[in-house]
């Protein structure tokens, strides 16, 4: 699991297509434009959530999503192997986790 919520932190995604780098990107951007960049991921605002692997959606969904159901789910980038999906969960007013995933693994998040 890949916590991201500075600029900074999209070096982690490195290997992943340039399409979800710019969706978390983005999702940064409008973060650090509402909540400020200096932000701590428990701060305001909120992060993105990359699951990698499908154990760990049980983890996101006890630990920190708490029963919630998506807002909104998009695929983000397909291709003849992959597809990326953004989900979006908001947990208060004033604080949101958009999960990044692929394949049997945006099925489990979606359950």
């Amino acid at each position: 699991m890949i916590n991201l919520w500075k600029k900074d932190d999209l070096n982690l995604l490195s290997e992943y297509p340039k399409e979800v780098i710019e969706n978390v990107d983005n999702v940064i951007t409008i973060l650090d434009e509402s909540y400020g960049d200096n932000r701590k991921s428990t701060d305001d605002g909120g992060y993105v959530c990359v699951i990698e692997d499908i154990e760990e959606v049980e983890y996101l969904k006890v630990n920190v999503l708490k029963g919630l159901v998506e807002e909104f789910s998009d695929v983000i980038y397909e291709d003849n192997i992959d597809k990326y999906s953004s989900t979006l969960y908001i947990l208060s007013s004033d604080y949101s986790i958009t999960v990044i995933t692929k394949n049997e693994v945006t099925d489990e998040v979606l359950k």
